[in-house]
């Protein structure tokens, strides 16, 4: 999830035009009119110094991955993901945007808006750019909210019900331009409910689509299966087992709530053993960790965690990566800066594979002009919808025009 004066004057007036992207599949992008997008593609951005082009070739493992879903602040104002491609010593791999919620009788939504809400055009906007960082910019479904996985939605045995609900999931990811969904079960769902969902989206969306799920920890173990240290009521020992098991490139286990420790290597190394004859490798198994203590309980420190990296790494040679819960507050930097938790976490995984972007004149125009149109919905949200937001007056809490280095 890129210029003198005069050719900037120039494009502006194409800029004002607002484009959406829409896929037929994840990575072949056209453009149709709509409020949030930027054009796409050749050149991408970063504010470091020694820019290049993103002809630098990153390893996707171990994976730096990032939920992002607090979008805007108590204000009402949009909370960039800018400076996680602009700031130094960042190098992220895959940020999900969260949580795509199904309702019964209703559209989907994200969060409690739909997606085409005018809050969300910087989300949709930047989410852009960092798919142009070489970031694979995915979607989360469900989460702790009922309803996406319930037998009148997604786990409905009956097809056009199941149809129904599943075209509004799939045409969100098309007009997005989702290279991958996140399933957070956290409801009871039946097995062959999850693997119609999975198998559906591999047919639907091709083998480049990223498929992940994100069980606690302890559901991956046999005790854990057995006692029902699960949130999701299928059994995912048993999925592994299945064609569907075969199409998940990773899992974003919850080491975190009671369910699991990051700061501890056990609890990895049980999963690992109890699966061994399900060919589930250490690099398809991703320690999900809390960025703050404010997200939950099981928040662990950057040291103890590194300790535990690093023990992981002496026993396998390579782990699958670490997952964040979630952008908006990470520690260090808190609200502030929330950036400096993927810069640490950077050090303890992937350190020396940042990527290298540019920014054009005219990409920073649109993206300072979406970034008024979300605030200005956001704010009036905030304010009870009494107050009138004047668009131009308002003022990015991220300077787009600095970033300009090309």
């Amino acid at each position: 999830m890129w210029s003198t004066l005069f050719r900037a004057a120039a494009a502006l007036a194409v800029l004002l035009t607002p484009t959406i992207v829409a896929v037929t599949n994840p990575l072949q992008l056209h453009t149709h009119t709509n409020e949030h997008a930027i054009s796409r593609r050749g050149t991408v951005a970063n504010a470091q110094e020694h820019t290049t082009d993103v002809a630098i070739t990153r390893s996707e493992i171990p994976r730096l991955v990032i939920y992002y879903q607090t979008t805007h602040d108590k204000s009402g104002k949009p909370i960039s993901m800018f400076p996680l491609i602009t700031e130094k010593n960042i190098a992220l791999t895959h940020l999900i945007v969260c949580s795509l919620h199904i309702n019964k009788d209703g559209d989907i939504t994200l969060n409690d808006h739909v997606p085409t809400h005018p809050r969300y055009g910087t989300l949709w906007q930047e989410a852009q750019v960092l798919r142009d960082a070489d970031i694979k910019i995915m979607g989360m479904i469900g989460g702790a909210a009922v309803g996406s996985f319930s037998k009148e939605t997604l786990n409905s045995a009956d097809e056009t019900v199941f149809n129904r609900y599943y075209g509004q999931l799939w045409e969100t990811i098309k007009r997005y331009g989702l290279q991958g969904l996140d399933i957070d079960v956290e409801q009871p769902m039946s097995q062959e409910g999850v693997e119609r969902l999975i198998l559906r989206l591999r047919k639907d969306f091709g083998q480049d689509f990223i498929i992940t799920l994100a069980p606690v920890a302890s559901a991956l173990t046999i005790q854990g299966a057995k006692n029902g240290w699960n949130l999701s009521g299928f059994d995912y020992r048993k999925l592994m087992l299945a064609q569907s098991g075969k199409e998940i490139a990773f899992y974003n286990c919850q080491f975190y709530s009671g369910f699991g420790n990051a700061g501890n290597p056990n609890l990895f190394h049980q999963i690992i053993s109890d699966n061994q004859d399900r060919a589930l490798t250490p690099t398809k198994v991703v320690i999900g960790q809390l960025t703050s203590p404010r997200n939950g309980g099981g928040f662990v420190t950057a040291s103890t965690l590194a300790n535990s990296i690093t023990s992981l790494r002496d026993a396998y040679g390579q782990i699958g990566g670490i997952a964040g819960w979630e952008y908006f507050n990470g520690q260090p930097g808190g609200e502030e800066e929330p950036w400096k938790w993927a810069q640490v976490m950077t050090a303890i995984l992937r350190p020396d594979q940042v990527p290298k972007l540019k920014v054009t004149m005219e990409m920073a125009i649109k993206l300072t002009n979406v970034w008024k149109e979300s605030a200005a919905a956001g704010m009036r949200e905030a304010m009870g919808g009494e107050v009138r937001v004047k668009v131009p007056a308002l003022e990015p809490t991220v300077d787009y025009m600095a970033m300009m280095n090309a």
